[in-house]
């Protein structure tokens, strides 16, 4: 690119970079900032001054840190991973072009499109342990339901059912795409060979398929990680603290009780993590194509 060609791009795109880095690296910056601030906004409407690493010590030693911890490794390794077996066995089944397999696939991308908070109040009138639909068809067949949203373990697989509900589709979509790039000849000169769909589908379509497989599995990973809008709307962080996650825990300390320091640094350490898991995605996603 020639000098008085480059000077003319950037001057076409400073605007937009400056913009980006205003809205992206500023609001992480002072975020950073806050972290080793003292300042609760109940006390005092600006920051109180340093305290070094107490926001980081105090959280790291908070058991509903711990418990948030927990809640939202159990929440999103369990979901994920059966987003991602439903998501590829959904989308053997609706393989093809048929208006009747097109129409299945529609039914079954819906619930992708409903937002999150809509969701979480339909299926908190669902798991209504009184009123629910689904306590009233399990006494239909003999089950007694039961208290979906008023037991802890309860409260916590409830959370998982609303992701895996909502966030299957997407899986589903994905695999789609990924099933019909893979050449024809490959599965016919397997045919040809005597092997069986399922032979076909471990030898060659999940080899190829797994590179592919490892991006959802980010994806959903850290959008899994991230929701929250379904806690709020499902659970509340309850019954106690049973369902808190790191997100509502973040809500609570920030937006709730006020505490900005504790929130930011709070923050801090959920992005340090993320992005050693993401850093480790891409590596073995690099060592599995090389």
């Amino acid at each position: 690119m020639k000098n008085k060609e480059w000077k003319s791009y950037s001057i076409l795109i400073s605007p937009t970079v400056i913009f980006v880095i205003f809205l992206q690296f500023y609001p992480l910056a002072y975020s950073f900032y806050i972290s080793f601030q003292e300042w609760a906004l109940t006390s005092s409407q600006i920051p109180q001054g340093f305290n070094y690493l107490k926001n980081y010590n105090d959280i790291l030693n908070d058991s509903v840190f711990h418990r948030a911890v927990k809640n939202s490794l159990i929440i999103t390794i369990t979901s994920v991973f059966f987003q991602i077996v439903l998501g590829v066995i959904l989308a053997y089944l609706t393989i093809g072009s048929t208006w009747t397999i097109r129409f299945i696939r529609t039914i079954l991308i819906l619930p992708m499109v409903i937002a999150p908070v809509a969701a979480g109040t339909l299926w908190r009138m669902l798991f209504n342990s009184r009123s629910g639909l689904i306590n009233h068809l399990l006494i239909k067949v003999g089950i007694v339901g039961p208290e979906w949203l008023s037991d802890q373990t309860w409260a916590v697989i409830s959370v998982i059912i609303l992701d895996i509900w909502q966030a299957t589709p997407f899986v589903l979509l994905v695999v789609v795409a990924g099933i019909s790039s893979i050449p024809k000849d490959f599965q016919e000169s397997a045919s040809i060979d005597g092997a069986s769909r399922f032979q076909t589908f471990l030898r060659i379509d999940l080899p190829i398929l797994v590179p592919l497989l490892l991006i959802v599995f980010l994806f959903r990973f850290m959008d899994s990680l991230l929701n929250m809008d379904s806690v709020y709307s499902l659970t509340f962080g309850g019954p106690g603290y049973g369902t808190y996650t790191l997100t509502f825990y973040i809500y609570t300390l920030g937006l709730r009780n006020f505490n900005f320091g504790d929130a930011s640094a709070a923050s801090w350490i959920f992005m340090f993590f993320s992005i050693i898991f993401i850093s480790l995605i891409f590596y073995l996603q690099k060592k599995y194509e090389n």
